[in-house]
């Protein structure tokens, strides 16, 4: 696991494990919903740089119908450099899951599928609606969740989006 060396103490701040761990779920549960065998773990480190960018956010289509390689098509502009942001997010991303696999919120098999735990966290938190900000990042991993739910394959969503595993 990467360590958070690279940081800075107001990244570490506002992109704490349980900030990170929260809106990981609720991408996990809305993938689930529609593909109960588990989502891969390689997909959260393609969505959070996405939806933790507000440039790329608001080019998210309406519709999860919309097939990912056509958004991207239509957004490349918006997705330079997306390569080089995705890596800064590892130590992030690695956070947020060490933090849901410590209380069990979410499980991880052989085969890197993430799958729900013991979960008696509550799909909203009122302190969401307190933030634009937060309350669009949250909308934005739950559409990623569901969005990349409907994708063929995690094979194909990286494909589409020009990513090599």
């Amino acid at each position: 696991m990467q360590g958070i060396e690279g940081l800075s103490e107001e990244e570490l701040s506002l992109y704490n494990p349980a900030f990170v761990g929260f809106l990981l779920l609720s991408s996990i549960r809305e993938f689930v919903t529609s593909k109960p065998t588990g989502m891969h773990c390689a997909l959260l480190f393609v969505a959070t740089p996405m939806c933790l960018n507000r440039t790329i956010t608001q080019t998210f289509p309406r519709t999860y119908r919309t097939p990912i390689g056509t958004w991207f098509t239509e957004n490349e502009g918006a997705l330079s450099g997306y390569a080089n942001q995705a890596e800064s997010f590892i130590p992030i991303v690695n956070m947020g899951l060490l933090f849901l696999l410590e209380r069990n919120l979410i499980s991880i098999n052989h085969k890197g599928l993430i799958n729900l735990g013991e979960n008696n966290i509550p799909k909203n938190s009122k302190l969401f609606k307190k933030s634009n900000y937060m309350d669009e990042t949250l909308k934005g991993f739950r559409f990623i969740g569901k969005w990349f739910s409907h994708a063929p394959s995690t094979e194909t969503i990286f494909a589409q989006l020009g990513i090599r595993p």
